[in-house]
């Protein structure tokens, strides 16, 4: 069980409680309040609570409900107990159930969050946990680590996430134009929407555009492109490094595909057509940027489509981004209930688990050994090229994460949409943008 707070005051004892009463309370308080609460029970099992993010009765939840099942089988001796929810939700609670010491003892999370959660004192370090592997057997270890000043391991990887051009096969072979390929540039990502938009009906407006450079996650938009034009977002002092020429370069050309050759839908028209994530399943759009969890939302779309490399920048960049999702232990959590918990992760990284996982097409399977099967290599559902994730992921640059990663890059993004509905400026919105998201970074102090 979580440990409960301890922080409400605490009556005096009524004068007719013995001494020795007294000090056991006192005894039984302080081991709480230290984390004495082992988890154990009667039975000699100890119990973790395991939480995570899942759509309730989807596949993700449904697949780890069965590996929790498994792993009890396995381990006898511990009993898990489930907290799950929608990630707003799921988040949301966790920030609440921290703040009251009631966390679960181990739980899933978002790769850009791992660092809020370590600078605020709440996870374990597992580099000793890890030690006992072998790192060169996982993806994502070195980019975890990155993320922390003194390369401390605050997180394991669950899954990994890269980017990647999705195309619609169908609406490629309509309009006569080549698939994309390697060696393809951002000039050639415009020659092709170009083709590929259609005002099928006369109105004026495309019915289909060939590219959707704009969508509120930056991940699979204006970021790569950053890095793309030579451009960065945070520099490696952990400095904001936006406002830069190459940035300004990635910015006018998104703006180009929206208001001087209208291949893209602009920020208000996207929101408008249903919101970026349901444009290209629909076939609204014949191109996007995605992370491999749109291969979900794409084949519930029945679309036939392929994945490619991101084009080439001016100095031949991609801007290859990654983000590892990672099972994170509870700093607060007993000795016994944290061993059961890295027991757990073990599990999770396993061949069987790994494999099973890779089914539901959430992530890249953290593995090695399963990215080189065929349940990752010959899936049965699009798109066959995965191994282009693999490629896209060894070459990827992290997310520039630090403990307050949510607050400058939500300053960030309010300034840079702003130039992309033309409210304001690319220059301006960049200097703005830059300004407000580093104020954010200097305002933490992390814990002590």
């Amino acid at each position: 069980m979580p440990i409960r707070s301890t922080t409400m005051p605490i009556r005096r004892a009524v004068r007719t409680r013995t001494a020795a009463s007294a000090l056991a309370l006192t005894m039984a308080l302080t081991a709480t309040a230290c984390g004495g609460d082992s988890g154990g029970a009667a039975d000699g099992k100890t119990t973790i609570t395991l939480g995570y993010y899942a759509e309730a009765g989807g596949p993700a939840d449904g697949t780890m409900r069965k590996l929790v099942k498994e792993f009890e089988k396995a381990n006898p001796t511990i009993r898990v107990k489930i907290e799950s929810a929608d990630y707003d939700k799921f988040h949301t609670r966790l920030r609440t159930q921290l703040a009251g010491r009631k966390a679960p003892d181990v739980w899933l999370s978002d790769g850009v969050l791992v660092q809020e959660f370590a600078g605020r004192g709440s996870l374990r370090d597992l580099s000793g946990y890890a030690s006992e592997l072998n790192a060169d057997d996982y993806l994502g270890v070195d980019l975890i680590k990155k993320g922390d000043p003194k390369g401390r391991l605050y997180g394991f990887p669950q899954g990994a996430q890269s980017t990647a051009l999705f195309y619609n096969k169908k609406l490629f072979k309509d309009a006569g134009v080549a698939e994309p390929t390697a060696d393809w540039t951002y000039d050639d990502l415009l020659a092709a929407a170009k083709k590929l938009t259609k005002d099928t009906n006369g109105d004026g407006k495309p019915d289909v555009y060939g590219f959707r450079s704009y969508s509120p996650s930056f991940v699979e938009s204006w970021w790569p492109m950053v890095e793309a034009f030579g451009g960065e977002v945070l520099g490696d002092d952990g400095k904001v490094a936006i406002d830069s020429p190459g940035s300004r370069e990635a910015f006018d050309w998104m703006l180009k595909t929206m208001y001087e050759d209208k291949v893209a839908p602009d920020p208000v028209t996207t929101e408008a057509l249903g919101k970026s994530q349901t444009l290209f399943p629909s076939s609204v759009v014949a191109m996007q940027f995605g992370i491999y969890a749109r291969i979900q939302t794409a084949n519930q779309g029945k679309v036939d489509f392929g994945v490619a490399p991101l084009p080439k920048g001016p100095d031949g960049q991609r801007g290859d981004l990654a983000n590892i999702n990672a099972w994170v232990i509870n700093r607060a959590a007993p000795d016994a209930r944290a061993e059961a918990a890295w027991k757990w992760i073990e599990f999770f990284s396993g061949e069987k688990p790994q494999t099973d996982w890779t089914a539901i097409g959430e992530a890249i399977p953290i593995n090695k050994k399963v990215t080189q099967t065929p349940a990752f290599l010959s899936p049965e559902t699009p798109p066959a090229e995965r191994k282009v994730f693999l490629d896209s992921l060894a070459d990827a640059d992290d997310l520039g994460l630090n403990p307050v990663w949510s607050e400058y890059t939500t300053a960030l993004a309010e300034a840079v949409t702003g130039a992309l509905n033309k409210e304001s400026s690319v220059p301006d919105a960049l200097k703005t943008g830059q300004d407000e998201a580093q104020s954010a970074i200097d305002r933490f102090r992390p814990a002590g």
